[in-house]
């Protein structure tokens, strides 16, 4: 590893080092950032010799969220320029213009801008609060994330390619849908595929219906059940599992674009908002002085 990645030469020694003294590979791959869920679906793929495949798909989905953030950069630049000339522009305002209407006793200008400055604040707090979840991706993060807007649908998409994957490789490994709960369940403790492992597990043995479990759970899709129900061999499941994997991934891909692709007209729609607020708060002192004229 050194080798093909010398830049982090230092980091692979450590990473050898620590294993060598009894540190397990998934503890250390945690430690140095990765997500449970990504740790999880690396031993998945360690297990059953399909560790090239599972590093493909991650790399796949890498490559997209790289693109996806470089494209949302290019789509915020202009935006951003026009918010900081609209704060500078603020400032001026404040400082110099309306001083001159101190005496009056209209505050509209200024009730507006308090209620601007506090949607962009509650924008930046739940932006934040997404980027944390999103680093986390254990069964909790992923479940909150589902429920906010605008995001949601295209989260819950993302956790729908990601099981349909796993089922596709356990399935062509020769697991059953118990062995499957069981495997799972005995993953890394508070991800994904352990979580929802361990609640189905339990379902099915209260003898919960199957059709049931699915419609209930919020991440796993109900085309999934269309593909059990047709009582296939192991072999044909495990590749149409892989075919409504690489659907579900291209649904996502274009629901990203989408998403991305319309976050620089929202900011324009507030930048917009906010320059209405700029002009009452100048216009609306120098109305009130008029009418006392």
């Amino acid at each position: 590893m050194p080798v093909l990645w010398p830049k982090k030469k230092k980091l692979m020694q450590k990473l050898v080092k620590r294993m060598k003294d009894g540190n397990s590979f998934s503890a250390e791959l945690i430690q140095l950032g990765f997500s449970k869920t990504t740790v999880t679906q690396v031993n998945l793929a360690l297990q059953q010799g399909n560790l090239i495949e599972c590093l493909n798909q991650l790399s796949i989905l890498s490559r997209l969220k790289q693109e996806q953030v470089k494209k949302l950069r290019a789509e915020l630049s202009y935006p951003f320029v026009l918010a900081i000339m609209m704060v500078i522009l603020l400032a001026f305002m404040q400082s110099f213009i309306s001083t001159q209407f101190s005496d009056g006793n209209e505050h509209s200008g200024d009730l507006v801008m308090l209620g601007l400055i506090g949607v962009v604040l509650a924008g930046i707090y739940f932006l934040a609060r997404i980027i944390v979840l999103l680093n986390k991706q254990d069964y909790d993060s992923m479940q909150r994330l589902t429920k906010y807007p605008i995001i949601g649908p295209v989260i819950l998409l993302y956790v729908n390619y990601l099981l349909v994957y796993d089922i596709g490789m356990l399935l062509a490994s020769g697991f059953s849908l118990q062995k499957m709960c069981e495997y799972a369940s005995k993953q890394e403790k508070g991800s994904l595929q352990q979580a929802l492992g361990q609640k189905i597990g339990h379902q099915l043995a209260e003898g919960t219906n199957l059709e049931e479990i699915v419609e209930q759970e919020v991440f796993l899709p109900n085309s999934l059940l269309v593909l059990l129900k047709t009582g296939s061999e192991r072999k044909n499941l495990s590749q149409s599992c892989l075919m409504l994997g690489r659907s579900l991934f291209i649904d996502l891909t274009q629901k990203i674009e989408k998403l991305v692709v319309n976050v620089q007209p929202f900011c324009f729609i507030l930048i917009g908002f906010c320059v209405i607020g700029m002009y009452l708060k100048l216009l609306m002192p120098m109305y009130s002085m008029m009418q006392g004229l």
